[in-house]
């Protein structure tokens, strides 16, 4: 009788429920760790994003700067203190810096090779971060600079890049 009651012998219902609720515990925990990393790398795309738009803005007041230096005109021809917009298509054959106070959101241009360029808000391929660039010129012609601060706002969430442009190349 004692080798039939061994041939019997298995889980039983609870031991099975136990076993699938500590299975689905680890499960949730592995799921909701997924759920939050993908959030955060969204967010952390997105805060990347605006640090290089930040910078990229002051890196084209820098370019302009730079022509005029090397085109032998005065250094801060074209970097008023109204400036409000810089793209690339302001170092075309104006170089300068714009106000249209419609233009701070950021646009990516698929046909020029996927360029940021700053749009209206209704514009085809709206990013959703806008940029606004300002110029202090208040130390211009005592000190020799312009205090450059661009800002790229997304979602609530703000990025400020700020630099300075002497009058000289070095």
């Amino acid at each position: 009788m004692k080798s039939a009651h061994k041939k019997n012998r298995g889980f039983t219902l609870i031991e099975m429920i136990i076993a699938i609720f500590i299975i689905s515990v680890g499960l949730m925990g592995t799921l909701s760790f997924l759920n939050v990393n993908s959030a955060n790398q969204t967010e952390t795309k997105n805060e990347l994003i605006a640090a290089g738009l930040a910078q990229e803005g002051t890196e084209l007041a820098r370019n302009i700067r730079d022509y005029n230096l090397l085109n032998g005109k005065a250094w801060d021809m074209g970097l008023a203190s109204t400036c409000k917009t810089i793209d690339y298509g302001s170092l075309g054959n104006t170089h300068a810096c714009g106000d249209d106070s419609n233009k701070i959101y950021v646009c990516l241009s698929a046909a020029s090779n996927f360029r940021y360029y700053q749009c209206a808000s209704g514009a085809d391929g709206n990013t959703g971060f806008t940029r606004n660039i300002s110029l202090d010129t208040s130390h211009k012609a005592a000190d020799g600079y312009i205090i450059i601060k661009c800002t790229v706002i997304w979602n609530g969430r703000t990025t400020t890049a700020q630099d300075f442009l002497y009058s000289n190349n070095y």
